[in-house]
């Protein structure tokens, strides 16, 4: 395995993690917000609405970058 290989395995390690944590932290956060809606307790902290809306993008590039860096690992043979 060359150097460029571990480089890419690396970034493809952590585009993939990346996806996965940014889709259960959107998953969470959507949990959160509806039994806050359904217990109207009302103890949801600011922004936390803003998290699946950052999240899911960020986890579809994520997602798309592993997609491209695995094709060009193929292509390479």
């Amino acid at each position: 395995m060359t150097n460029n290989e571990k480089d890419s395995s690396k970034l493809e390690n952590l585009l993939a993690f990346g996806f996965i944590g940014s889709v259960i932290a959107s998953v969470l956060a959507v949990l959160v917000i509806l039994l806050d809606a359904f217990t109207q307790y009302k103890f949801m902290p600011i922004g936390l609405g803003l998290v699946p809306m950052l999240a899911l993008p960020f986890g579809l590039l994520c997602l798309i970058g592993v997609f491209i860096l695995s094709a060009k690992r193929k292509k390479k043979g």
